[in-house]
């Protein structure tokens, strides 16, 4: 991707909204964005422990549930989530925040794993869901 340093700077900001519970933060791309004929997300820039997830069908957890449903997802607790893929024994919460692109089209994710459950409160989400909006500025 063309722009990836300007989205890593973005990642950077966005983590330091709430840095204490962001211990994993990235965007996954549409890989459709990216050129590919396919509907499975793509990991693009991230920070934390390295993941073998780095390639994602739509129509699996919590991450294909926040783009297909286009509205952010919230989970409290991942090991009670029925969509939930296990990345780290560590991952107690999760936040998923869908991003569009200048023409308003859902193209990426913001995907942050806490440690801790309960992580993401009412205004932690709206911090991170007013910066995501900002997201079509760094593409």
């Amino acid at each position: 991707m063309k722009n990836q340093k300007k989205v890593e700077a973005w990642l950077i900001e966005a983590k330091a909204i709430a840095p204490e519970i962001c211990n994993w933060i990235g965007i996954y791309y549409k890989a459709s964005f990216l050129g590919e004929d396919s509907t499975d997300l793509i990991l693009g820039p991230y920070f934390g422990a390295p993941t073998e997830h780095t390639r994602i069908p739509i129509d699996k957890g919590i991450c294909g549930l926040a783009l297909r449903e286009e509205k952010t997802a919230n989970v409290a607790d991942v090991k009670g989530h029925p969509e939930y893929i296990s990345c780290s024994f560590e991952t107690k919460s999760e936040l998923v925040i869908p991003l569009k692109d200048k023409a308003g089209n859902y193209v990426a994710e913001l995907d942050i794993d806490a440690h801790t459950y309960n992580a993401f409160t009412p205004k932690i989400q709206k911090q991170f869901e007013v910066y995501c909006e900002t997201f079509f500025e760094v593409l």
